[in-house]
C-alpha cells in the first residue's frame, strides 16, 4: 500500500512539472483532477483489495533473487494479459473504430487544418489528433458499457455497438459527400422523414446493411453460447447505468467557457471549429463534433443592450418608417405576394470553368433584364435551404448568430413564442411545399410564424396537382406553380404565399431526365461525375424556366396586384473541381428577380433600379415593400435601412459551411467585391449595431421590441 501511495505522489509531481507553463486556470483545474483521481484510486483500492494485491505483486521477498523477481513479474503480466485478453481486444477494437471514424471524414488523402500546413490523413489522425482519437475510443467504450449494463450480454453488446458506430460513421460520410458537413443535432428532427431519407441513399448501401444484420444475428447467438463471459453483478450494472448518462450529460455545458467540461476538453485538444463543421469532424471525429453542437448559444449579447436602448431604437425607426411611408401609396393588406424559394436555382454558366452548350434559362435571363433582379449571395453551398428561407421571411442575418446555431428553424423558432416575420403583415398567409413537411420542422415553424395553412404531401391541406418529369422522384415546378396559382386566385384580399419548390433537389447523378445531353458542359478539368450532374441539373433548370414563364403569363391575367419574389437558395454541390478559396463569391451566387404583374404596376408597383445587383435573402422584405410601394412598420424600416445603406452581410464565402463564427462575417458590396468591416463608415457601423440589437432582442433577448 505504501508503494502505491509513493507511486501516486511521484505521478502527481511529474504532472505538476508538466503543466508549469500552462495558464493559471488550467493549472488549478488539472491539479484538482490529479488530487481527486488519487483519492478515487486509493478509495477503490481499499474497497476492493486491489491495492494489497498490487503491493504484494511488486514486493521483493527477502529470500528472492532479482532474476526470480523479474521472472515472477513477467509471468504475472502474461497471466493478467491472458485473463483479460477479450477486454483488451475490445479496447483495441474501440481504438480502431475511433481511427476509422476520423479517416472517413476525409475526402482526400491530405488534410489542411491550417492554410499553411498539410498532413497525410493517417499522420494527422494517429499523430497530431491522437488525444481526440483516445477520447472517441472512450466514448465508444462507454456506449458499449451502457448496452452491456442493460443487457448483461457481452458479445451482443460489443457487436451491436460496433454496428451502430459504423452505421453512424457511414451516415456522416454520406452527408459529407452531399453537403460537405457531418450530421448535426438539429437534423435529428428529420428522423420523422426516415422513408424519404432512405430514398436518397444508394440501394446497394441499404442492401449491404440488411445483409450484415442478417449475418450478425447467428454470429451473436454462437458467441453467446460458445464463449459466454462472466455477467456483471446487479449493483455494478445499476452503477454504470447511472454514471454513463451523467458523464454524457456534461456535454450540455461543453460550450460554456467557464465550465469544467469546457476547460478539460479544450486542454485535451477538442477544437469544435464551428465555422467549418467538416474540419471539426476531421479534427475531433464525427461523434465528438456532434456532441460539440449540442450546447447551443443563440447569439452573443451586443454591448448596450437594455430595455431603454430598445425603446430608443424603436422610436428611432418609427420616425424612419414615417419618412419612408410619405412616398408610398399601398399597404400589404391589399397585395398578393409570393416568396418563391426555387430549390438550387443558379446559373451554371456563372461557375468558373463551366460553359453549357445551350442556355437552360433563356426566359428568366430575358426577364431579369426587364424587372428588378440581380445576384443573391447565399450563406450556403450545396445546402442550407431552411436558412435562406428563414432569412427571407424574417429579414434577420445568419451571420449574426452564434456559430453553434447552424439551423434557426429547428434550434430557435420552434422554442420561441415571438417570431416576427413578413407573413404577419398580411391578412392571410399560406405555405406550399410539394414534398414532406417534416423537414426542418416546417410544420411547427409555420405555426409559430402565423401561417394559416401549410400545403405539403400528407397534410390535411392537399397538394392538388401532382406531376413528375421523366424519372424524377420529385414533383415538378409546374406542379408547384399550379398549386400556388390556385391560392392566388382564391385570395379575396391581401395574401402572403411562401412557395418552396423541390424539383431541382439533389441527387444529380441519377439520370432523371431525357435528352440531358442538350446541356453538356464544356471546359477544362470536367470529370464524368461533374459532366453528368451538370447535364441533369441544367435540364431541370430548363423545366423551371418554362414553368416560371407559364406562371407569370397566368398572374398577368389577374385583376389583382400580384408580386413574385423568386430566388435560388444555393448552388448544387456538384462543382467539386472549382477552388472555393479562389471563387467563393461565384460559388455562393444565385439568381433572383422580383416581378409585379400588370395590375400591380398599374396600381403603384415599380421596378427598382438602385442597389439591386447584389442582395442577401434578408433583403427581400425591404425590396418587396419598395417594389410594391407598400408602407412599412418600424421593424421593416430598419430592414430597409440595412438593405439600402449596408453591403450584403454573409458567412465566409471561402467555406462551404452552413454557419460560421461572427468574426468570419463577410460584407459584399454592389460590385460583388468583399469589403472589410473596418472600411464601413461610422454611420454604417452604427446601423449594423442597431440591426444586431434588434436581432438579439427578438431571438435571444427579452423581446423589449415587442413589449414596447
Amino acid at each position: 500500500m505504501n508503494k502505491l501511495i509513493e507511486y501516486n505522489r511521484k505521478t502527481a509531481q511529474s504532472v505538476t512539472r508538466w503543466i508549469l507553463a500552462k495558464d493559471i486556470k488550467e493549472i488549478l483545474w488539472l491539479m484538482l483532477i490529479v488530487i481527486l483521481s488519487n483519492f478515487v484510486v486509493l478509495g477503490i483500492g481499499k474497497l476492493t483489495g486491489i491495492s494489497q494485491k498490487i503491493s504484494g505483486f511488486y514486493d521483493i521477498k527477502a529470500d528472492e533473487e532479482l532474476s526470480q523477481f523479474f521472472y515472477r513479474i513477467t509471468n504475472g503480466i502474461k497471466s493478467w494479459l491472458k485473463a483479460h485478453q477479450v477486454y483488451l481486444a475490445t479496447i483495441a477494437w474501440g481504438y480502431f473504430l475511433a481511427i476509422f471514424s476520423f479517416l472517413m471524414m476525409n475526402t482526400k488523402w491530405t488534410v489542411a487544418p491550417n492554410v499553411d500546413v498539410k498532413y497525410n490523413i493517417l499522420t494527422y489522425t494517429i499523430g497530431v489528433r491522437q488525444a481526440m482519437v483516445l477520447v472517441n475510443t472512450i466514448i465508444f467504450l462507454l456506449f458499449l458499457k451502457f448496452i452491456f449494463s442493460l443487457t448483461n450480454r457481452y458479445w451482443f453488446s460489443t457487436i451491436v455497438s460496433s454496428l451502430l458506430w459504423i452505421i453512424w460513421v457511414v451516415a456522416n460520410r454520406i452527408k459529407i459527400g452531399i453537403r460537405n458537413e457531418p450530421i448535426l443535432p438539429s437534423e435529428l428532427s428529420m428522423i420523422k422523414a426516415w422513408r424519404s431519407l432512405l430514398g436518397m441513399v444508394d440501394g446497394w448501401i441499404l442492401l449491404l446493411v440488411v445483409v450484415v444484420i442478417v449475418i450478425t444475428i447467428p454470429i451473436i447467438y454462437f458467441l453467446e453460447k460458445k464463449y459466454r463471459l462472466p455477467k456483471q453483478k446487479w449493483y455494478s450494472r445499476v452503477a454504470w447505468l447511472i454514471i454513463i448518462p451523467v458523464i454524457f450529460s456534461s456535454v450540455t455545458f461543453l460550450n460554456h467557457e467557464k465550465s469544467v467540461i469546457h476547460i478539460i476538453s479544450g486542454g485535451i485538444g477538442n477544437d469544435p471549429t464551428f465555422y467549418n463543421q467538416l474540419a471539426g469532424a476531421q479534427k475531433n471525429g464525427p461523434t465528438q463534433q456532434f456532441l460539440n453542437n449540442i450546447d447551443v448559444e443563440v447569439m452573443k449579447k451586443p454591448s448596450g443592450y437594455s430595455k431603454e436602448r430598445m425603446q430608443q431604437l424603436k422610436d428611432k425607426y418609427k420616425k424612419v418608417a414615417v419618412s419612408i411611408n410619405k412616398d408610398r401609396v399601398n399597404n400589404f393588406k391589399d397585395q398578393v405576394v409570393i416568396f418563391n424559394l426555387s430549390e438550387s436555382f443558379s446559373d451554371p454558366n456563372r461557375v468558373p470553368g463551366i460553359q453549357l452548350s445551350n442556355d437552360p434559362i433563356p426566359y428568366i435571363r430575358q426577364l431579369k433584364q426587364k424587372t428588378t433582379s440581380g445576384t443573391m449571395i447565399s450563406a450556403g453551398y450545396g445546402g442550407g435551404t431552411a436558412n435562406m428561407e428563414y432569412m427571407s421571411l424574417t429579414g434577420l442575418d445568419l451571420s449574426n448568430f452564434s456559430p453553434t446555431l447552424p439551423t434557426p428553424y429547428t434550434q430557435l423558432v420552434t422554442h420561441r413564442k415571438y417570431n416576427p416575420n413578413i407573413a404577419q403583415s398580411f391578412p392571410e398567409a399560406v405555405a406550399i411545399h410539394p414534398y414532406q413537411g417534416v423537414y426542418y420542422s416546417r410544420t411547427e415553424v409555420y405555426k409559430r410564424f402565423g401561417f394559416d395553412r401549410f400545403y405539403y404531401l400528407g397534410s390535411k391541406y392537399k397538394i392538388k396537382y401532382k406531376k413528375k418529369i421523366d424519372r424524377s422522384p420529385y414533383l415538378s415546378d409546374e406542379t408547384a406553380y399550379k398549386n400556388a396559382l390556385d391560392q392566388v386566385k382564391q385570395a379575396n384580399n391581401g395574401e402572403f404565399i411562401n412557395l418552396v419548390t423541390m424539383q431541382n433537389h439533389f441527387p444529380y447523378d441519377r439520370n432523371y431526365y431525357n435528352n440531358s445531353d442538350k446541356y453538356t458542359p464544356v471546359g477544362e478539368g470536367i470529370d464524368d461525375y461533374t459532366r453528368n450532374a451538370v447535364q441533369d441539373f441544367s435540364t431541370g433548370l430548363s423545366y423551371t424556366d418554362t414553368a416560371v414563364k407559364d406562371f407569370i403569363s397566368e398572374i398577368d391575367k389577374l385583376d389583382k396586384p400580384v408580386t413574385l419574389v423568386f430566388y435560388g437558395d444555393h448552388l448544387p454541390g456538384i462543382y467539386g473541381g472549382v477552388d472555393m478559396t479562389k471563387y467563393g463569391i461565384q460559388l455562393h451566387s444565385t439568381d433572383y428577380f422580383i416581378y409585379s404583374n400588370k395590375y400591380a404596376r398599374e396600381h403603384g408597383a415599380r421596378n427598382l433600379v438602385s442597389k439591386t445587383e447584389y442582395v442577401g435573402p434578408n433583403d427581400f422584405i425591404a425590396l418587396m415593400a419598395k417594389q410594391t410601394n407598400s408602407k412599412v412598420n418600424a421593424y421593416q424600416a430598419l430592414l430597409t435601412e440595412v438593405q439600402e445603406k449596408l453591403p450584403v452581410a454573409t458567412l465566409n464565402t471561402q467555406k462551404s459551411t452552413v454557419n460560421s463564427y461572427n468574426t468570419h462575417t463577410e460584407f459584399v458590396d454592389n460590385n460583388g467585391k468583399i469589403v472589410k468591416y473596418k472600411s464601413l463608415s461610422k454611420k454604417q457601423k452604427q446601423l449594423w449595431e442597431d440591426y444586431k440589437l434588434l436581432q438579439y432582442d427578438i431571438t435571444a433577448g427579452k423581446n423589449y421590441w415587442k413589449n414596447n
